[in-house]
């Protein structure tokens, strides 16, 4: 069975290498934090700091390493150029390396079915003389040595394998059943939703974190992302660069105080408005949705309107025509032809009029 050393229940322990420094808030911690919000933060480093970095996992046990994944991006910084490093502390030797612009990596031996890693992972073989290594390795190395014009991130880092049979028996068995059972809980869990959904024959209204304005909490019409990796809508940060601007400031990114440059900068998601948009047309008739000031994801009321405004059709009261119509004094209609005695006698209401009572029908009356 294969676990991830990464998980929190392991307590194992990461550093930084060097004088890297991290970013308030993007602790390397971050990345096996028990904390599901700091893990999906990631890591970055101050603004100051280019690569290379490295960042060091230490296992708790002996552990042979089957694959590492690697998230390659924290909002809008992105990290392009990774190495790994793995083996006991005081032999350490690089099992790969590569350099890619997908947002996902997966480091592989040659055993791993790739088949659940869809086309946005990059992947990456171990070297050949890499065996050695990833056999009851103590420690493994991430370095970065290349970004994509921005600070160094990483977004999600997950190391897979087996406990190593240099680990007594007893502890391996000890180490596999408490990775069991903190995965059957949510498992279990994962079932009673999908039945309850099934039941109600509906989907829940859930309204994801990533839709919501950093700074107001409302939803997005024009999702960005700042340097510091917070969402925002364009409105939202063109108040702030207004407000800078009034006071004399640089226009700088509102949560760090950092001042925008050419590569540190908003950048515009147009598929995480499109994300916005099919959600809110999908829970369009929600009550939640309903009290959100936006076209996107209503009905046009326009429609409606049209058809509740649309003039009935005017037609003689007995024969149905449309012609040369005249108003009785019950304002129901008739036409000439229907006209024909001195006594006129409505056929809806059957009252008796005279002739110098009616009047003629204008389409515009």
């Amino acid at each position: 069975m294969l676990i991830n050393a990464c998980d929190p229940i392991f307590n194992a322990n990461i550093q930084l290498d060097g004088s890297c420094i991290s970013r308030e808030d993007y602790s390397v911690e971050n990345l096996i934090s028990s904390d599901v919000e700091l893990r999906k933060k990631g890591f970055l480093c101050e603004t100051f700091i280019r690569p290379p970095i490295s960042l060091t996992f230490s296992f708790p046990f002996a552990f042979d390493i089957k694959y590492v994944v690697i998230g390659t991006r924290v909002g809008g910084q992105k990290s392009s150029g990774f190495q790994i490093w793995a083996g006991r502390s005081n032999n350490m030797q690089k099992i790969c390396s590569v350099v890619t612009n997908n947002e996902m990596i997966v480091f592989h031996d040659n055993s791993t079915d790739l088949s659940t890693f869809g086309n946005n992972y990059e992947k990456c073989c171990f070297n050949i003389s890499a065996s050695r290594n990833i056999r009851s390795a103590e420690k493994l190395s991430v370095g970065i040595f290349k970004t994509a014009n921005s600070i160094p991130a990483i977004g999600k880092l997950e190391i897979w394998g087996k406990v190593s049979c240099s680990v007594p028996k007893e502890i391996r068995q000890s180490i596999t059943r408490n990775w069991e059972e903190s995965k059957i809980p949510k498992q279990i869990q994962k079932q009673i939703n999908t039945q309850l959904i099934t039941e109600k024959n509906t989907d829940p209204f859930i309204m994801c974190d990533d839709f919501l304005d950093s700074i107001t909490y409302e939803v997005m019409t024009c999702p960005m992302v700042l340097p510091s990796g917070k969402y925002v809508d364009r409105s939202t940060i063109e108040k702030c660069i207004e407000h800078d601007t009034v006071y004399g400031r640089t226009p700088c990114d509102p949560f760090t105080g950092i001042p925008f440059t050419d590569k540190l900068r908003p950048i515009p998601l147009p598929e995480l408005k499109g994300r916005i948009d099919s959600f809110l047309i999908k829970h369009a008739d929600d009550d939640n949705i309903k009290c959100i000031p936006r076209a996107v994801g209503k009905h046009s009321f326009s429609f409606y309107t049209e058809r509740q405004t649309k003039k009935a059709k005017v037609q003689c009261s007995t024969c149905n025509s449309n012609c040369n119509l005249y108003y009785l004094p019950c304002k129901h209609l008739q036409c000439r032809s229907c006209l024909k005695t001195e006594k006129i006698k409505c056929n809806v209401c059957h009252s008796d009029f005279n002739r110098n009572q009616i009047e003629k029908y204008h389409e515009n009356h």
